[in-house]
């Protein structure tokens, strides 16, 4: 018996969201932590009580606590353990496939959602997101709901008690996603602009939407008023302004995986909005939202950053994906030329698999390689070790050092640099290279006692064995 068109749909939509949960966790833990990553494990510790938590947070962290407290509750369940720790991401990653595509379908009402979640399955930026204990997977995923519950909340079709019910849904979700990142108030900006404009041009009266703005916003600041104090304050960061070579890329090489990749989304969403122009512009439709949304993560940060300071970094407007990936996918089914049609189709996907397959099985170690250190000398008499830099950076690479498995499982013991005991006639130092710029030399009063016996290089880690006179 043959299988129902509905059927085929989702078998087709299963496989798609299979795929991309296997390519999510296929080297889950290829790299070990970078020094963010190692902020949110150290924050999120479960041996310590959330007073701690939240004063560690204040301390050392610049994304909110939201993500840290999902962190800290998961390793608490399992075990504080890197590793344990990068299923947190990895999650929330995989939820965002099929909720991504529930919001394509309510977008546009076709089989256009199958290429939306083909396309976010396969998409190399967020697969990495998704591997890496950082907020922003959590963000994509936020965003999206906050996004499904936004078109539910703004349709003429709720009434009775399903308009309370998802009157308070937008609410929690819209605050859920702000407290996920302040960027995401970039989103609520674009669905109040659209508000706005679809009044004056088509006298849609959004009031269930209006009326949920001074809640989000009241109970956002209420629960976050002290971190955006802190942000606000900065009249320095760590980001440059933008140069004339972002204005031919907009982050889609980054997005995308490489300049090619992002000039071929990049040109073709771009060619698809001008071709639907005055259907996306003058018509009624739920394609605009979402081009507010595109417009604007871009525009909000520029302004800022000519303002105050620059802000504008990728994985901040993380959420612009979402724009991205459903525009391309709706406004390809909207084309009536078939050949047209399949031609957009085969130009973004087989480089897109094609590049799938570059990254993942060529991929290379961008992350300081802690772990294949420790193997190198599990088997050596010495397991001494001592690491030195900047006092607050050293002890979050200590920690993470320290909670490894290959750590605990071979006996290796850690020590002050500065408090080493008289006993010990034998240790490493290590060094993460950019913590010091990238120069390991050992501090100046450790050079007369101390003899160099043999050095041993990863990425990003530079180890040297000492014989302590």
């Amino acid at each position: 018996m043959f299988l129902s068109n509905r059927s085929n749909i989702l078998l087709i939509s299963i496989l798609f969201i299979l795929i991309g949960i296997f390519l999510r966790f296929y080297q889950l833990n290829f790299e070990n932590y970078w020094l963010d990553e190692m902020i949110s494990f150290w924050v999120a510790d479960p041996n310590i009580s959330l007073k701690d938590t939240f004063s560690r947070h204040e301390h050392i962290a610049q994304a909110p606590p939201l993500f840290n407290l999902f962190l800290k509750k998961y390793l608490d369940l399992f075990s504080y353990d890197p590793e344990i720790g990068r299923h947190v991401p990895f999650f929330f990653g995989m939820l965002s496939i099929p909720f991504l595509g529930i919001l394509s379908y309510q977008v546009a009402k076709n089989n256009s959602f199958l290429l939306t979640i083909l396309l976010i399955s396969t998409n190399i930026y967020l697969i990495k997101y998704s591997q890496e204990t950082r907020p922003y997977a959590l963000v994509f995923l936020l965003s999206t709901i906050n996004l499904i519950f936004y078109y539910k909340i703004i349709s003429p079709n709720l009434i009775g008690f399903k308009r309370i019910y998802i009157f308070s849904l937008f609410i929690i979700f819209s605050v859920l996603s702000l407290s996920s990142h302040p960027f995401v108030l970039i989103i609520l900006f674009s669905q109040i602009a659209y508000s706005v404009y679809s009044f004056f041009m088509f006298r849609k009266k959004n009031f269930s939407f209006l009326l949920s703005i001074p809640f989000i916003l009241i109970i956002y600041l209420t629960i976050n008023y002290n971190y955006l104090i802190s942000q606000l304050a900065y009249d320095e960061y760590f980001l440059t302004q933008v140069n004339w070579k972002f204005y031919y890329n907009y982050y889609f090489s980054r997005f995308f995986g490489s300049k090619i990749m992002g000039l071929i989304y990049l040109s073709t969403l771009i060619f698809l909005i001008i071709r639907f122009r005055k259907k996306i512009l003058f018509t009624s439709n739920n394609y605009l939202p979402l081009v507010f949304i595109l417009l604007f993560s871009y525009i909000i940060p520029l302004l800022y950053g000519l303002i105050k300071v620059p802000v504008l970094h990728d994985r901040y407007i993380i959420f612009v994906l979402i724009s991205i990936l459903i525009i391309i996918s709706v406004l390809i089914f909207e084309i009536n030329n078939r050949k047209l049609r399949v031609c957009l189709l085969i130009f973004i996907l087989v480089p897109t698999i094609i590049n799938n397959y570059i990254e993942i099985q060529l991929r290379k170690n961008t992350k300081p390689e802690f772990t294949k250190f420790l193997n190198d000398i599990k088997n050596k008499e010495i397991k001494n070790l001592t690491l030195y830099g900047p006092n607050r950076e050293i002890k979050l690479v200590e920690n993470y050092i320290s909670s490894l498995k290959e750590f605990k499982n071979n006996n290796f013991k850690t020590f002050n640099i500065d408090n080493i005991s008289s006993n010990e006639k034998m240790i490493w130092v290590i060094c993460y290279e950019p913590l010091l710029g990238f120069n390991c030399a050992i501090p100046s009063d450790k050079k007369n006692g101390w003899n160099l016996i043999s050095t041993k290089n990863t990425y990003l880690v530079s180890s040297k064995l000492f014989k302590i006179n």
